[in-house]
This record gives C-alpha cells, sequence and structure tokens, in this order.
C-alpha cells in the first residue's frame, strides 16, 4: 500500500445493517476519509429480509409483515437524516412520500386474541399517542433498570386511579389519568406519579418512583432490601384490589393479565436483585421469559395471555418454527415489554405509507449513491478466505453482465412518482435476460455466473464489513468457523428460523368483513400457523388498481414455519386458514358453514392460476438470508460485536450481532450498523498510521 492512501472499505449485503454503515462512514467528517466504500448485493435489491417489490397492478410484495415500534430511535433517526439530505420537495416535487412524517404514519390500535369456550375472541385496544416523536433522543439509553422500575409504576398507578375513582377522594379535584407510562400524558401535564400514587395509599411506592424519577441509583441504596419487601407486599395489595373488579368481564380479564405482567416483571426485578447486577438484564437470560414470570408468581392466565403470545408471535420465538415450543430469553423479553408498552414515542406502532423497500431502503440508496457510495449488483459472495488472522480474499460470482459495462446498474421504477423496487430485473440493462434471473436473490437459485471474481486484502480492501445475515454464515464463512472457537459457537447456539406469508386483496374493507375492533389495526397472538394480521388497506391509495377490479382492503398474514416448507406449502396452508380460522376475525367473510367465501378476493385474471387464491401473493421464506433470528434462552454470550470478530479487518453488523438489542428488528440492525461504523473508523485509523 502506497504512503499516504485512504482505506477502502468493502461491505458485504445490503440489508439495513449494510447500509446504516454505508450511511455512517460516508457522513460528516468521515464523508472524505475512505477511498471507496463498496457495497456488494445478490440479485437486483437492497433491503435482505426487509426487501419489498411491486408486482402487477403496481401491488407491493414484502416478505412479510413490517411495522416499526416508537422506542426505534436510531432507525427513525437514519430515515430523518435521509430524508433531509435527499429533499425530495425540491429534486422530486411529483413525490408522493417527501419526508419521513409522510413515510410512516401512527398506527395506535393493537388486537389480541384470546381462545375462549373453543373459538377465537378479538379484541383491540388504543394506546395513547404521545406528543414526543422518535429519533429525538438516544437509543437505549432512555430507559435504566430504575427507570423501568418507575415507568411500571407509573402504569400501575394509572390503572389504580382509573379502576378505583373513590381512592381519590379527599383529593383537591384531582384530574383522571390516561393510560400511559408517561408522568406527564398527553392532555395531562401537571398530573405527577407520586401524587396519583399516594391518592390510591400507596406512599412508599411515590417515594421509589420519585428516587428513579431524580435519577437517584437504585444500585447504591443500602435499604433497597426493605424497599423491595415494601413493593412485593404493595403490588400485593394492587394484585389483590384488583383481581375481582378486572376479571368480572372479558375485556377486564385482558386488563388483569397486563397489570398482573406488568407486577411480576417489577416483583422479579426486585427479587432477582437486577438492580444491583452489573450484568442487569443478562442475569436472567438463561431462562425462557415466560418461565422466569413462572418463578415470580405470575398467575397462571397470565402466562398464556394473548400479550404475552403476541409478543412471543412478533419476534417468531418458537424453536423450530415449532408453536408447541416457545422460546424468548427472560432479559430481553422483560426489556422488550417494558420497550415496547413504556418507552415508545408518538404510538406504539407506525405503519409504513407503501412498501418498505421505498420508505426506508429506497431513499437510502439514492442518498448514499449522490454521496459515492457505489452498489455492486448481482455479486454473490461465495466464501471468504481466512490468511493469518485476517481476511485475504473474498470470492464471489457476478452473476450477470451489464449491457453497458461502463455503467451502473440503475435497480429502480416510478411507480406514480415513487422510486420502487421491480419484482424482477431489467433486462433492457442485462447481457442476458433469461428467465433465471428472477432466481437470482435466492440462494438455492439457479447459477449461470458471467464471471468470477475475487476481491484482495490490500490490492481491492482494507476492511471488509461482513452484513449479511447469520443463516447464510455456515455457507460462506467455512474458513472463519474452522479458525476461531467463537465463530463456530456462534453458528452452533444462535437459532434462526424460517418464516412464511401471505398477502390478500379483497373487495370487501375490514368493516364490511365484520371486524369490530379499531381501524387499521395489528393483531397478535392468533391462531397458528399465521399468528399475525395487520389492517393494511391504507396501502390501496399507492397501488395501481383499476376501479373496475373493486378492490377494498388488503391483509398481511405472518408467522413462522419449520425448515423444509416451500411456497407451494404456503399457499395450502393460508387456503386452510382462510377456510377454518379468519371467520373469527372477520364473520362476514364466511358462509353459513364457516367456510371463506372465495369470491370475496380481488382477482386478476393472468394471475389467478389454479383456484382463486392465484392471485394473491405468498412465500416461504426459508433462503437462508431471510431467516428471522431469535433470541433464545441462553445464547446472547455467543453473539459476536459487531468490532470484535478475531479477524484484523473484519467487521460484523446484523441484528444477529451484540449490539445492545439483541432482537431480530430493523432497530437491531441499524444500531449494529452505526456500532460497525465506528469499529470501521477504528481500523482506519490503524491503517493510516502504517503510512505515516
Amino acid at each position: 500500500m502506497t504512503r499516504g492512501r485512504r482505506p477502502r472499505i468493502v461491505i458485504l449485503g445490503g440489508g439495513m445493517a449494510g447500509l446504516t454503515t454505508a450511511w455512517e462512514l460516508s457522513a460528516g467528517e468521515w464523508r472524505n476519509r475512505f477511498e471507496s466504500i463498496r457495497v456488494y448485493q445478490r440479485g437486483w435489491r437492497l433491503g435482505g429480509k426487509g426487501a419489498s417489490s411491486r408486482g402487477r397492478n403496481g401491488r407491493i410484495e414484502e416478505h412479510g409483515l413490517h411495522v416499526l415500534l416508537g422506542y426505534y430511535q436510531d432507525t427513525f433517526r437514519v430515515m430523518a437524516d435521509c430524508y433531509a439530505e435527499l429533499d425530495r420537495a425540491r429534486y422530486r416535487p411529483g413525490c408522493p412520500i417527501q419526508t419521513w412524517e409522510q413515510a410512516v404514519q401512527p398506527a395506535a390500535t393493537v388486537g389480541l386474541t384470546e381462545l375462549a369456550d373453543g373459538g377465537w375472541e378479538p379484541w383491540s385496544m388504543d394506546f395513547p399517542q404521545r406528543s414526543t416523536m422518535p429519533g429525538g433522543r438516544p437509543a437505549l439509553a432512555s430507559l435504566s433498570l430504575g427507570g423501568m422500575v418507575a415507568q411500571s409504576l407509573r402504569l400501575l398507578a394509572a390503572f389504580h386511579t382509573s379502576s378505583f375513582p373513590e381512592s381519590r377522594r379527599g383529593a383537591a379535584s384531582p384530574p383522571p389519568i390516561a393510560l400511559s407510562a408517561s408522568p406527564h400524558p398527553p392532555g395531562r401535564e401537571g398530573i405527577r406519579a407520586g401524587d396519583v400514587l399516594r391518592r390510591a395509599g400507596l406512599t412508599f411506592l411515590a417515594s421509589i418512583v420519585e428516587l428513579a424519577g431524580r435519577g437517584e441509583s437504585m444500585a447504591e441504596r443500602t435499604d433497597l432490601p426493605v424497599i423491595g419487601r415494601a413493593l412485593e407486599a404493595g403490588l400485593g395489595r394492587i394484585r389483590e384490589a384488583l383481581y375481582a373488579p378486572l376479571t368480572s368481564e372479558r375485556v377486564g380479564k385482558a386488563t388483569w393479565m397486563l397489570v398482573d405482567m406488568v407486577m411480576t416483571n417489577l416483583v422479579g426485578i426486585v427479587g432477582d436483585r437486577l438492580l444491583l447486577r452489573p450484568d442487569g438484564l443478562a442475569a436472567i437470560d438463561d431462562l425462557d421469559y415466560r418461565q422466569w414470570l413462572r418463578r415470580h408468581g405470575a398467575a397462571a392466565e397470565t402466562l398464556d395471555n394473548a400479550i404475552i403470545r403476541g409478543m412471543y408471535d412478533l419476534v417468531f420465538a418458537y424453536r423450530g418454527g415449532d408453536p408447541a415450543q416457545p422460546a424468548f430469553a427472560a432479559g430481553l423479553g422483560l426489556e422488550l415489554a417494558t420497550r415496547m408498552l413504556l418507552d415508545y414515542d408518538g404510538s406504539l406502532f407506525w405503519k409504513m405509507q407503501a412498501g418498505m423497500g421505498e420508505v426506508i431502503f429506497a431513499p437510502l440508496y439514492e442518498a448514499l449513491t449522490r454521496r459515492g457510495v457505489n452498489f455492486e449488483f448481482f455479486h454473490r459472495v461465495d466464501e471468504l478466505t481466512v490468511e493469518d488472522s485476517s481476511i485475504g480474499a473474498i470470492r464471489m460470482g457476478r452473476q450477470v453482465e451489464l449491457r453497458q459495462p461502463s455503467s451502473r446498474y440503475e435497480p429502480l421504477v416510478d411507480v406514480d412518482g415513487l422510486p420502487a423496487w421491480p419484482s424482477a430485473p431489467d433486462p433492457d440493462q442485462l447481457e442476458d435476460d433469461g428467465e433465471w434471473l428472477a432466481g437470482a436473490e435466492s440462494f438455492f437459485g439457479e447459477r449461470r455466473d458471467a464471471a468470477e471474481v475475487v476481491l484482495r486484502a490490500g490490492a481491492d480492501f482494507d476492511v471488509v464489513v461482513f452484513a449479511a445475515s447469520l443463516g447464510i454464515v455456515p455457507a460462506i464463512c467455512g474458513q472463519l468457523i474452522a479458525a476461531d472457537p467463537r465463530w463456530r459457537a456462534m453458528v452452533e447456539h444462535l437459532g434462526t428460523v424460517a418464516t412464511q406469508a401471505f398477502q390478500v386483496w379483497l373487495t370487501r374493507d375490514d368493516k364490511a368483513l365484520g371486524w369490530e375492533g379499531g381501524e387499521g389495526v395489528t393483531l397478535s397472538g392468533f391462531a397458528p400457523p399465521f399468528d399475525t394480521w395487520a389492517s393494511m388497506s391504507h396501502l390501496l391509495a399507492t397501488e395501481q388498481w383499476s376501479k373496475s377490479q373493486g378492490v377494498d382492503g388488503i391483509a398481511y398474514f405472518c408467522g413462522s414455519v419449520a425448515d423444509g416448507a416451500t411456497d407451494e406449502d404456503v399457499r395450502r396452508r393460508a387456503e386452510r386458514f382462510l377456510d377454518e380460522e379468519v371467520g373469527a376475525l372477520w364473520p362476514h367473510a364466511v358462509d353459513a358453514e364457516g367456510r371463506f367465501r372465495w369470491e370475496l378476493l380481488a382477482a386478476d385474471s393472468d394471475l389467478e392460476g389454479s383456484g382463486r387464491f392465484g392471485s394473491q401473493y405468498w412465500r416461504a421464506n426459508v433462503d437462508p438470508s431471510d431467516r428471522y433470528v431469535q433470541s433464545l434462552p441462553g445464547t446472547n454470550r455467543y453473539r459476536l460485536s459487531p468490532g470484535d470478530t478475531g479477524f484484523s479487518n473484519l467487521v460484523v453488523a446484523g441484528d444477529w450481532t451484540d449490539c445492545g438489542l439483541n432482537a431480530g428488528c430493523i432497530e437491531a440492525a441499524t444500531r449494529s450498523g452505526i456500532l460497525a461504523a465506528a469499529a470501521v473508523a477504528s481500523r482506519a485509523e490503524t491503517i493510516e498510521g502504517a503510512h505515516d
């Protein structure tokens, strides 16, 4: 390497982790620090498990259901920065989505189901909107263990005063408190959680809230055992007071189970002395979350309530995709339950107003391209080779040549002014326009490589960021696994699971189908194998159905699945599911015998094939890169941190790394990308110093 040369960075994988790494490395003070940043991607799309495309009638086709949660601080920050830099009002004035606020909208209605009298009974609740917006505060640092205790107690105070207004007698006409974890819920400024608790006769709980609110370290308090005993006693009083009135009706039972879960979380935090443990929540990650709740006295009905099942469903927490084998690390379960329910900004859920590929990955691609980041599509990584504790070479197959080798492949298409990803590559830009290229994204697809590509350390790159999915590691990182026991332990212990999904376009909206819950609901805890449903009818405004086709509704369903499933298996399961289960959600969608009314599906004669379901969309996500990364008990210790890989010129990024939020979600991928960029910058200093 010549004196003074700037480092060259190669990023393998164009999912959120890889793109975030590129985003951070090409921004601000680092913008001109690197000679080149190149992203290599198999096939023609970016986004990884979050990739989407446009099919016939401009319909959005996803890998599954994707929603953002209100605590995804890093994801929202990157989105906001990206849209601000793109400045679509100036450069794309006709684009229907110009700002991040237009790209996602609050979706506060959450649905759950309970199995009663041999059938599923759905219900929904609207979580309160908050005036704060996500992306405006530091990620992860915003909720300490002490803060979790305080937030949980505020929620219990809200339940108590809402359920027992007589507890406020003698107070100076306090207004009712909203169901919110915030000490100052929207429209209730000035109400202090400590005051509410005192009115409820729970003075010691008020003291704990105020101690945590002042930032006083619970771990440093010598009277913590006394506080713990008082807390357990006080929670017992709340439990006893709330049980009878709340379990007298169905919705009340659901409220009771939420209260019981929150109370059990608090009892467990104190009982396991987590406030004193240096490893915090990680101290209980060897246990399953349900197992931990049971240990600390959760009611039997709580352990299988819709909220708990919904949490497991949302993170596909089933070994081997088997609903009979739920498994979710207790520390992470406790953290995610608290963050999701108590630590969100704006709305609990945020729904994208187009495909995920169009809302997140197309804007990032456009902005990164402007910054000078190079994208090499149609490059399949086959092997990373090891030389002297570093990556010596990267072997790839270039799947197809461009007709204009000097130009770059342009992956996006215009859908009514919105940059989007097509469902197949553009043959006009490629030398080979064979139908086999439609499978270029699949690890199992046909291989007719145009050329072998070998990138060598020192000649072609200085640092490589492995940002592909965990599922692909055994296939292409064999030498790393053989050379480093930590890599071997990681692939042996970290779990991944295949998923399945289908989408249907309907000639009736939710209300006409008989859904009686809130509009735009996201529902979990339903019947396997498709335990999660989201009403996505708002996307009709961005698709291109004609009036004659009469499309009035869109529904997405997803769930985990056992290994070996095929697309045809998913289709059969979807048809059976519609015939046997969906009537619980849509009672007007079934006939007198309870069978699905197939005429309600919007048809496209060119796609219909055999059977009415043939015009819908379904997929089995069994490709190694599509497998969902699980958080199984006892496995967090096997995750690699982005900058500690055991190889001097290798950084890793992905939701499978140890990034502080060890869960399969876009926020974890984003955060990992940020940490990966910092690790690359650190290595760059070493590389630059070697030339001085």
